[in-house]
């Protein structure tokens, strides 16, 4: 096997990841000259977020309006992201990975979120450019009571 095709692939990854990167570091600037580098603006595009109450917006103009009424709410907003995943194949790539949003309102109230990230690119014009975003919450592990609390959990049915 010629290692000139893993070369490749690893330089892909590369590109692919910065494209990502880039993505959060618009989102959290909320900067939409810099969405629209990344993004390929196009009717197919599809956003669905916010993660705490998530909407689906299809096509640049929706996803854009949605962007342009959901940040003006906040004083601070901040997204980091830790990439698990890129997958590459022929002209698309997908990336899973875990968001940590923050946010504080002008109101002063502020929420964090940590979240499920899935972002899919298209291979155009020698670019990775965005074509899907989705955020979803990741639920917060149930808690459990010990036994010496006087509470004890109920065993499910067989």
């Amino acid at each position: 096997m010629s290692k000139r095709p893993l070369r490749k692939t690893s330089i892909e990854r590369e590109h692919i990841k910065a494209s990502n990167d880039a993505y959060y570091k618009a989102l959290s600037a909320r900067d939409m000259r810099a969405m629209e580098k990344i993004w390929t603006c196009a009717a197919d595009n599809m956003l669905i977020a916010p993660p705490t109450n998530p909407r689906t917006h299809v096509g640049w103009v929706a996803i854009k309006r949605n962007w342009e009424s959901y940040w003006p709410m906040f004083d601070k907003f901040k997204v980091s992201v830790r990439v698990n995943k890129i997958n590459i194949s022929g002209p698309v790539a997908w990336v899973h990975c875990i968001e940590t949003s923050r946010r504080r309102k002008k109101s002063g109230e502020m929420s964090s979120s940590r979240n499920y990230g899935m972002n899919i690119f298209a291979h155009r014009n020698d670019r990775w450019l965005m074509v899907f975003h989705q955020a979803t919450v990741i639920p917060d592990e149930p808690k459990t009571t010990s036994r010496s609390s006087g509470k004890h959990r109920r065993r499910p049915s067989v």
